[in-house]
């Protein structure tokens, strides 16, 4: 069923339009204005009647954008600002009528449920103690979960839009830092304790800022990103850095940096410096930033069945979604997945991988043929813009830049020179890169014909010679096409491979 979801927050209002189907989510439509309410309500207390009839207005807008895009229910929030405001009921009465549906004023520790729900639907995580950082315009809530439970929250008024309305200098004078480290340590300090208590293995942050403060660490660093910052895991040392560079730099020139999105330009070095001194005060070392939040548990909370799936599940079920999307049909890359999966079992002494590294491999193979849905020429290329734009969930960048390059490069000779992605990798992942390609290419060409025909494969090394025995009919594929996909397979591992054709049943 499609639904939406109205988000009238602190520093923007959102809408979202998702399908929802038990504890799956496709996002269809998302529309953001950026009205600021939260900086409006820490400077006079309330809705001034501008910032109203912007509000109003933009609700109207979100909510028939809602229903005209299908929507059979629209469910409609309210956070921080709206509830602080002195004048906050009156402002609500009016939004809900431009909404034409009742708005729920959310309080802290129920906006820190949902954010953590949205981000365990979204973030690979062992089965173990999460910490969530809801960063947003008001406030920031912080909630302690393991699986699909929450164990632990609060909330604290650290909202970015919140805050910038008590500094007054740009770039931030020493004072205005000190009023920020000071306000954080305030209100963090005493929860460290509890904190400590619950042993949290991972961090997680969600919020548009955060996003926007990982997009502009990776800038930093030329960092290659596929189109989602999901899953991107900072340092607090160079979380820390990036704070410096932003407050000591004015707006104009915050507006020019290398990543930097405008409408965030005007409070995100307040971000930084909130983010920061909270998982400095906490002890965090490492933050994995979630791409979803409190609008995506809103929708997972009514859901059937489980929205906390472990890493496996979560990164299979965003790969078949992706098929689904691009109407994928064809038996061919399920079965090319088997028959990668067993190429990796019979080849372990040569390749030496891990678990892991298999998991990649065969999602590859079940994403390689992607392309086609849109052409049969360059297939290859449209299937990895597929991917690196999927914005898929339970991969960090780093994988999502393996499956794009093995799925780039499945049909090819190697690698191609200068191919962002694979770029993008250290040594050592563009090795494993390398030790997976030719098994995902000998695969493919074992159901050139899509026939599945050979039904299974097995491996013998007789010295530097690899023998390849298929279980199965006639693999309909010539002696020229086989050579040509074993040859990378030879120069990789440096052994020579022959296909037993006597071993065809």
């Amino acid at each position: 069923m499609r639904h939406a979801v109205l988000d009238l927050g602190s520093n923007s209002f959102h809408v979202l339009v998702a399908d929802v189907d038990g504890p799956s989510i496709t996002p269809v439509l998302r529309e953001r204005e950026m009205l600021h309410l939260g900086r409006e309500v820490a400077s006079t207390g309330s809705v001034p009647p501008a910032a109203e009839r912007s509000a109003v207005a933009t609700v109207t807008h979100l909510a028939e954008l809602g229903r005209r895009s299908g929507a059979r229910s629209v469910t409609a929030v309210a956070t921080a600002a709206l509830r602080d405001a002195v004048n906050g009921p009156a402002v609500l009465q009016r939004l809900e009528e431009a909404a034409d549906t009742p708005v729920q004023v959310l309080d802290g520790l129920e906006e820190a449920r949902l954010a953590y729900l949205g981000v365990r639907a979204s973030v690979a995580v062992h089965d173990e103690p999460v910490l969530v950082f809801d960063l947003g315009g008001g406030s920031l809530e912080l909630a302690i979960g393991v699986g699909g439970q929450v164990v632990w929250a609060t909330s604290t008024p650290l909202g970015a839009s919140r805050l910038s309305a008590g500094v007054s200098s740009d770039p931030l004078a020493t004072a205005d830092r000190d009023w920020l480290r000071g306000a954080v340590d305030t209100a963090v300090d005493p929860l460290r304790e509890l904190v400590a208590a619950h042993e949290p293995a991972t961090c997680v942050a969600v919020g548009g800022t955060v996003r926007a403060l990982g997009r502009l660490s990776a800038a930093a660093h030329a960092q290659w990103l596929p189109a989602s910052v999901n899953q991107l895991s900072l340092d607090t040392t160079d979380l820390a850095a990036l704070r410096d560079r932003l407050v000591g730099v004015d707006l104009a020139r915050r507006r020019r940096l290398p990543g930097m999105k405008s409408r965030r330009a005007d409070h995100v070095h307040v971000a930084a410096v909130v983010l920061a001194r909270a998982l400095e005060r906490l002890g965090v070392r490492t933050v994995t930033i979630s791409d979803w939040g409190l609008r995506e548990g809103l929708l997972l909370d009514g859901g059937a069945g489980p929205v906390h799936p472990d890493a496996v599940t979560l990164r299979d079920g965003e790969v078949t979604r992706l098929r689904r999307a691009f109407g994928s049909y064809d038996p061919h890359p399920d079965h090319v997945a088997t028959l990668a999966g067993e190429l990796f079992d019979a080849t372990t002494t040569l390749h030496r991988l891990d678990e892991h590294d298999r998991e990649l491999l065969v999602l590859a193979a079940r994403l390689h043929a992607l392309g086609e849905t849109l052409a049969l020429r360059r297939q290859h290329v449209h299937g990895a813009y597929l991917v690196e734009n999927a914005e898929l969930r339970g991969f960090t960048p780093t994988e999502t830049a393996m499956l794009t390059t093995l799925v780039r490069f499945h049909p090819s000779r190697g690698i191609g020179s200068g191919f962002a992605p694979f770029e993008a990798l250290t040594n050592a992942d563009r090795d494993r890169v390398r030790r997976l390609l030719p098994l995902l290419q000998i695969a493919d060409g074992l159901d050139r014909a899509h026939d599945q025909a050979v039904r299974g494969v097995g491996i013998r090394r007789v010295a530097d010679r690899i023998e390849l025995h298929l279980d199965g009919g006639d693999p309909q594929v010539a002696d020229s096409e086989l050579a040509r996909r074993s040859r990378l397979f030879e120069e990789v591992y440096q052994v020579s491979l022959h296909v037993d054709h006597r071993s065809v049943a």
